[in-house]
């Protein structure tokens, strides 16, 4: 009765927030009041991290905007503030559907299995398929991948199965939050430093695509495994018709990044009300193509019927977390106590210069590692960060602040991705994090400092 009464709140989030954009904000009112109600239904299913992020950000904001006299309208407008980011998140959700009418699960074994019969090529395609699901499955990517390569891996690498899958698949996850239109990440970071999602975007794929560059080479030099054929003989076609699946995917996504770009250049909506429109369309393209092998619809009802169950709970699960950070970021952004913040430490990290670009990462991961979540610390980080005078400019903010969380991500025990993982291994969550990603968040944090100043001094 619980999730039902759940179910239908974040179902009515979704249609009110679009609608609210179509009348011009006139729904404001009746979209925080379910706003309130999804945080106050939905606070039990969070983690007992996110329950106290959750409460102190609801608790300060309605502190905030007390102590600075906001008006009603005010306060509204920032309870409903992260609510396009919830609409986003519930709809991405929706791409399980046409993920598991296709059958791509099978087609990505028998690929494996057919054209990859070395060690290190199962590692590289077990971070690329990884790094492109993440980008539109988001935490729903590492069961799945587990499901179908694990076995693959367990049988290839015997002893080595657990640092082989947990680096291959927690660092092309979290490099995938860089730019995914699947992450809350890069969008929480646009709305902090009003920068552009197109102005973002490249600079974080292009960091993407070196991160995974990067873990390839040192896992190619540092751990070279020799690699063994499988017992399983595939057939050409079969081979053919797999690839030609798991490029389907690849093309999925970049239909969904050109159709999003395009309706924000037309300022249809706001950038996440768009990318959520434009997952929309692909995902009935899609599923409308994949009807050809599903003639009596029965997978894809039955994937309907998943997605009601649980991938809609799943796809709002940090809803309330986002409601109260929405909340306490927009009038945080507004009120004196920022700007006395700002004040107080301008004179310290403006003498460090651009040495202040290298504390903004270094800060989100250290929070990380005494329980702060990376998106709390990228909050406060921000929103202080944007009220100091420094020689960077806002986008260097931005791309230090989405390489601290992708690092803090990797090598916080605590992080969401690394308890997974830590689970389904059964292994420590601090082993997947420092022991066998240290090494490589060093040198991910290094190499992106020198891109991020490389490329703001030249775009700047």
């Amino acid at each position: 009765m619980v999730k039902n009464v759940e179910r239908i709140l974040l179902a009515l989030l979704v249609v009110v927030s679009i609608l609210n954009l179509i009348f011009a904000n006139e729904l404001a009112g009746g979209l925080a009041i379910i706003s309130l109600l999804v945080l106050i239904c939905g606070f039990h299913h969070l983690s007992s991290a996110f329950k106290w992020a959750t409460g102190i950000f609801f608790v300060l904001g309605l502190l905030i905007a007390g102590f600075n006299h906001f008006s009603l309208s005010v306060v509204v407008n920032a309870i409903n503030s992260m609510d396009s980011l919830i609409v986003l998140l519930i709809v991405m959700q929706l791409f399980t559907i046409p993920i598991a009418v296709g059958r791509y699960q099978n087609s990505i074994v028998t690929l494996v299995n057919g054209k990859l019969p070395t060690n290190r090529s199962l590692f590289g395609f077990t971070m690329v398929i990884t790094f492109l699901l993440s980008s539109i499955l988001s935490m729903g990517t590492v069961p799945i991948i587990y499901s179908i390569l694990g076995p693959t891996i367990k049988q290839r690498l015997g002893k080595d199965y657990n640092y082989f899958s947990s680096v291959a698949i927690s660092r092309s996850f979290t490099l995938g939050t860089l730019w995914a239109p699947g992450a809350a990440t890069i969008f929480l970071i646009s709305t902090i430093t009003h920068v552009s999602l197109q102005k973002l975007f490249v600079p974080s794929f292009v960091l993407g695509l070196l991160g995974l560059l990067l873990a390839w080479l040192i896992e190619l030099y540092t751990s070279p495994v020799e690699g063994k054929k499988d017992n399983l003989s595939i057939k050409r076609e079969h081979a053919g018709h797999a690839l030609m699946q798991v490029l389907q995917i690849a093309l999925a996504v970049a239909i969904l990044l050109v159709i999003a770009f395009v309706l924000i250049d037309l300022k249809i909506g706001e950038a996440m009300i768009d990318v959520a429109l434009a997952g929309l369309v692909v995902i009935l393209i899609w599923l409308a193509a994949l009807q050809v092998n599903d003639l009596h619809h029965q997978r894809t009802i039955k994937a309907g019927k998943e997605y009601l169950q649980n991938g809609l709970l799943r796809g709002g699960s940090l809803a309330p977390f986002f409601v109260a950070i929405g909340l306490f970021s927009n009038v945080f952004e507004h009120s004196q106590v920022s700007k006395t913040i700002a004040q107080t430490l301008t004179p310290y990290i403006v003498h460090l210069s651009w040495g202040a670009l290298i504390l903004i990462p270094l800060l989100v991961v250290l929070l990380s590692l005494v329980g702060v979540h990376p998106l709390a610390s990228v909050t406060l980080l921000g929103q202080v960060m944007m009220g100091i005078n420094l020689p960077f400019n806002a986008l260097a903010i931005a791309l230090g602040l989405n390489i601290g969380s992708v690092l803090a991500y990797m090598m916080s025990p605590f992080a969401g991705i690394v308890v997974v993982i830590a689970n389904i291994l059964g292994v420590s969550s601090a082993t997947v994090s420092l022991k066998w990603n240290g090494k490589y968040c060093t040198g991910l944090f290094v190499l992106s400092l020198v891109f991020i100043i490389i490329y703001t001094l030249i775009f700047s």
